[in-house]
């Protein structure tokens, strides 16, 4: 199992540890790796299939390594056959909803997984295996407002 080796707490920290993409022009070179999928997951808006996804390099290695928990439990069948292959997303450039501070997504080090399942502001209704092949890798899962989303880092 791969586990992360931190978890920064905190902007601080976070900014440390992962670098600060609003103040390093080369940020995304020095730091996003292109990770590839261990199965195909289809874009939870309009369905098309994804193979690989752009993250940080601290953390890139522990979501590929929770999806493959996630498919070895269920098996691909039963993710298609439920809807549990739906991709949310790593990396986009943008600030907290309706904030003026980075998210997440901004260092690549959150990974929204069945958006529908656990939408921004409402209590997760992810089932349990996949939200713990994250929380044992050391990811933070915010169920109790956007159940979707792990992320490698806390208090943020």
């Amino acid at each position: 199992m791969i586990i992360l080796q931190y978890v920064p707490d905190g902007i601080e920290d976070i900014n440390d540890y992962y670098g600060n993409p609003r103040e390093d022009d080369n940020w995304f070179n020095r730091n996003m790796i292109v990770a590839e999928l261990p199965f195909d997951l289809r874009q939870s808006w309009n369905q098309r299939p994804i193979s690989r996804f752009h993250a940080h390099k601290r953390v890139a290695a522990a979501m590929v390594d929770a999806l493959m928990e996630i498919e070895s439990y269920a098996g691909i069948g039963f993710l298609r056959k439920h809807n549990l292959d739906q991709w949310g997303g790593v990396y986009n450039d943008r600030n907290k909803r309706g904030g003026d501070v980075l998210s997440i997504h901004a260092y690549g080090a959150g990974i929204d997984y069945c958006p529908l399942l656990g939408p921004f502001g409402e209590p997760s209704r992810m089932p349990y295996f996949i939200t713990r092949a994250f929380v044992r890798r050391g990811f933070i899962n915010l169920w109790h407002y956007d159940g979707q989303h792990n992320q490698g880092a806390k208090s943020y």
